[in-house]
């Protein structure tokens, strides 16, 4: 389950930066109803303000779901994150998507994967991606709070282990 807290500069924890830059959301705000009917437990909502998508961590990339906008970061512990971009993003078969980085890939945490058209940053809905924390036994919680991150720099999630 996600946490939602005021801050999460005492918050101890494994740190993991954002993929994207934007406003961190609770899932519940995605326009989809795919994404904020609530079953998703680990996941939140990114609205997009810039195109770049980088790695949060150093990981195994992978992309699939209709035209590849669903981006997997898997770390070596196991963990994986998954980034879904909207489906309006391929409604133009792909176009508007500069992929940086090739499925397969290791990548280095940092490391660009793809750009976006700013016209789809720019449409009158928004844009929203969703975050998602796939389930991993080691996991305890999981901590965000609301506001605006720059990707590769700032905090998304905190991730407290269980203790062994």
């Amino acid at each position: 389950m996600l946490n939602w807290l005021t801050q999460l500069s005492e918050m101890q924890g494994v740190a993991v930066k954002s993929p994207a830059c934007g406003m961190l959301l609770p899932i519940s705000a995605h326009p989809d109803r795919l994404y904020n009917s609530g079953i998703l437990q680990q996941a939140l909502c990114i609205k997009l303000q810039q195109g770049t998508v980088v790695a949060p961590f150093n990981s195994l990339y992978q992309c699939s779901l209709n035209g590849r906008r669903r981006l997997s970061f898997k770390h070596s512990s196991g963990l994986t994150l998954q980034l879904d971009l909207p489906s309006s993003v391929m409604a133009g078969l792909g176009q508007g998507i500069e992929y940086l980085a090739n499925s397969g890939q290791q990548l280095s945490a940092g490391q660009p994967v793809l750009k976006l058209d700013p016209y789809y940053l720019q449409a009158e809905q928004g844009c929203y991606a969703a975050l998602m924390v796939l389930p991993h036994p080691a996991i305890e919680a999981i901590f965000s709070m609301q506001r605006y991150v720059t990707a590769a720099t700032d905090t998304a999630i905190i991730i407290q282990l269980k203790n062994k």
